[in-house]
């Protein structure tokens, strides 16, 4: 092949192999000693294999040179969330608060007790109030997983959409989306029904099943975490989603784990750090049962949209470059994504 590169062409109208592409112009980097040239950098992150602090500061990057479709958009899905949470569920845990009376002999001690006849109430209303704050936390993040995926796909080739672009392209795939979220859900129910037969059947081979469910639950969460960028950035189904993700994890499951964990260490750490002032500010820490007070739920209510604010766009855009390096180290991504440059 000739060191000069070819005229550009149009997407799709080259039969040439990955790699007979045309290379993206080098004249921008000085050649270093040996001729060693760095990776062309469009973006947040250079198109070669990446080490975890590319994929780290990667997330970092596209979180500060796009807050406002990241950040802010967060925070007002978040906020939207968290108040029709809020209204829909304050009654409920006002009641629930009520059915725990304190002990008037030991109450000094933070001891409570339930009367007897509550107790299946009790135990409804606390299915309840969980059953909808996991319906509308669902919504939310089905949207907000599909936007990221988008604005970090973008952000890899230092493209800069507006929101209205960005919304061009999620909406078509919020529906796949959901039916793959809902699939997860029905198999999080699923394994929780099985392992609560087993406890109630006998207690110690209860915990043995749990385990079990755990390490296949941490398995399979890895082998289908690229799921969700596929789906997005590629427009495939969801049963082609789940079958690209565990392409692309193949032979890398244990790092892609190692990366995973870290990240979600990272992100509840800060997550605590972030809702510690307002747990205390609200009294959540001042008796072993925290009381459930006007006070207590807005400020802790606070606290969680601060967090999720933070956190979410992180660990999402951490997942959505996770799945670029492995289709790099895969597929060549890079090269196709440097042809694109040098035609677009």
């Amino acid at each position: 092949m000739s060191d000069t590169p070819d005229t550009p062409e149009t997407p799709g109208s080259s039969d040439r192999r990955p790699d007979e592409y045309p290379q993206p112009p080098q004249q921008q980097w000085p050649a270093a000693p040996g001729g060693w040239r760095p990776p062309l950098k469009p973006g947040v992150i250079p198109l070669r294999p990446l080490g975890l602090g590319d994929i780290l500061g990667g997330a970092f990057a596209t979180m500060r040179t796009r807050a406002a479709l990241m950040l802010g958009v967060t925070a007002v899905v978040v906020i939207i969330t968290q108040l029709l949470t809020f209204a829909v569920t304050f009654p409920l845990l006002v009641e629930l608060s009520e059915s725990v009376v304190p002990d008037p002999y030991t109450s000094p001690y933070g001891a409570t007790y339930v009367s007897s006849g509550d107790v299946l109430r009790l135990a409804g209303l606390t299915m309840l109030v969980a059953l909808i704050g996991l319906v509308l936390a669902m919504a939310s993040r089905v949207f907000l997983a599909g936007f990221f995926t988008v604005v970090v796909g973008t952000a890899v080739l230092g493209q800069r959409p507006s929101f209205r672009e960005v919304m061009r392209r999620v909406r078509p795939r919020l529906l796949p989306l959901f039916g793959l979220t809902l699939i997860y859900l029905l198999v999080l129910v699923a394994a929780g029904g099985v392992v609560g037969v087993f406890m109630a059947a006998s207690p110690a081979f209860g915990l043995l099943v749990l385990l079990g469910v755990v390490v296949i639950a941490a398995w399979l969460g890895i082998l289908f975490l690229l799921a969700t960028p596929a789906l997005v950035l590629e427009g495939v189904g969801v049963r082609r989603a789940f079958g690209r993700s565990r392409e692309l994890v193949h032979g890398a499951w244990w790092r892609i784990f190692g990366i995973t964990l870290l990240t979600g260490l990272m992100v509840g750490f800060a997550a605590f750090v972030i809702a510690l002032p307002f747990e205390v500010m609200g009294g959540g820490f001042a008796a072993s049962v925290t009381p459930l007070t006007t006070n207590y739920l807005v400020l802790s209510t606070i606290g969680a949209v601060i967090a999720s604010t933070v956190t979410e766009p992180f660990a999402a855009a951490v997942t959505a470059l996770l799945y670029t390096d492995q289709r790099i180290r895969r597929e060549r991504l890079d090269i196709e994504l440097a042809r694109t440059m040098t035609t677009s």
